[in-house]
């Protein structure tokens, strides 16, 4: 408890970073942007086998779920959102990424069944922020698609909790009692991390993916602020991928190689079949001159994502360091032609220049081998 207590803490702390750093990051807001406050309450009784602990925090998760709710369905009614043909749970799940929430009540109340945990929150959506994250992430698949998994971890969590609740509400069992009380409070904690890590991937993936937008870099207090939520992050729910991700990336950011390599090794470990870590593997290793590793790297995610842009054009650059040229033009070549180039002028213009030192497009590479 005394983690999660702590992680809380440094994560109320970061409210003002974060809301911050969306409009940095995500857009300034425009004199189109609506912006939508919704007010939502929850009680949850204290006698209900849960404590009065367990009370506040499940009253104030189902607070921010209600608001959630309303808020995916004045987003999902929007013209503008329509014009995406985004699914219910990819609203929700950009919703809830750029949702921003303050508790305006927070207490003990007597009723006729006793005592309740109430809780009574404010919860903003600002749709130009949501509209440009939504723009962002739907041109990279693999980032939208974390996003959709959170949402589902929370629905699954949600159903977990409810199931212990039952078993607390019916146990006569001491002894079992406790143990459903330590179930409850790791569900409990793996709920508000999740909700907290899925904020900042919204936040921050983006960010710390390949694209070449200059818009969007992390100042240097922005990336210890991230560092140090993260950590805590991943000591309280060591299972987060997504966390174990999001930090990879930031320790890449702060010139951390050692310690972005292990939370990517980490990330693999949590899920083998997810292709985002082991492309953020294949890239830190690429650069530290591990060619023959990050080629492994980079052939697993070509397995999956046969047509991912930046694996292409790692895959390129690592062939030519490699002096494989024939191939190396071949991976550069499928990278320029991809729809999505457009997002990366950087590397674009740094696979033309690799073309053209393997010897160009129609194979001068060969001559030039030869004539060696």
């Amino acid at each position: 408890m005394t983690e999660v207590r702590k992680y809380l803490r440094i994560v109320r702390g970061t409210n003002l970073f974060i809301a911050g750093f969306l409009i940095a990051v995500l857009g300034a807001l425009t004199a189109f942007a609506e912006i939508r406050v919704i007010e939502t309450e929850s009680v949850y009784p204290v006698e209900d086998g849960a404590g009065t602990v367990y009370a506040r925090r499940i009253a104030l998760l189902d607070a921010n779920y209600k608001a959630l709710e309303r808020a995916a369905a004045f987003a999902e009614g929007l013209a503008s959102v329509k014009d995406r043909q985004l699914s219910t749970v990819e609203i929700s799940a950009y919703t809830a990424g750029v949702i921003e929430t303050e508790v305006l009540a927070d207490e003990a109340k007597s009723s006729g069944q006793g005592t309740e945990a109430y809780i009574k929150i404010r919860s903003t959506l600002d749709t130009d922020i949501l509209l440009t994250a939504i723009g962002r992430y739907r041109q990279q698949e693999e980032l939208e698609g974390q996003l959709e998994a959170s949402v589902r971890e929370h629905d699954k969590l949600r159903k977990e909790r409810a199931d212990l609740l039952k078993q607390l509400a019916s146990s006569r069992d001491r002894a079992k009692t406790e143990k459903t009380r330590l179930k409850l409070d790791a569900v409990l904690t793996r709920e508000e991390t999740n909700r907290e890590i899925h904020k900042l991937w919204t936040n921050l993936a983006y960010v710390l993916s390949e694209q070449d937008d200059q818009d969007a870099e992390l100042a240097p207090e922005d990336l210890d602020r991230s560092a140090k939520v993260l950590e805590q992050a991943v000591r309280i729910d060591p299972k987060s991928q997504r966390a174990h991700c999001l930090l990879a990336g930031v320790y890449q950011k702060k010139g951390n190689h050692a310690g972005a390599e292990r939370e990517a090794r980490t990330a693999i470990q949590r899920n083998p079949s997810n292709p985002i870590p082991h492309l953020k593997l294949g890239i830190l290793l690429q650069a530290r001159g591990k060619n023959d590793e990050a080629l492994k790297e980079f052939h697993f995610v070509e397995r999956l994502r046969p047509h991912n842009p930046v694996m292409l054009y790692y895959m390129g650059i690592t062939l030519k360091d490699m002096k494989r040229c024939g191939l190396s033009i071949q991976y550069l070549q499928r990278f320029l032609k991809d729809k999505q180039i457009g997002i990366f002028p950087q590397k674009a213009e740094r696979a033309r220049i690799a073309i053209s030192e393997c010897g160009g497009a129609r194979g001068g590479y060969q001559r030039r081998v030869k004539s060696n």
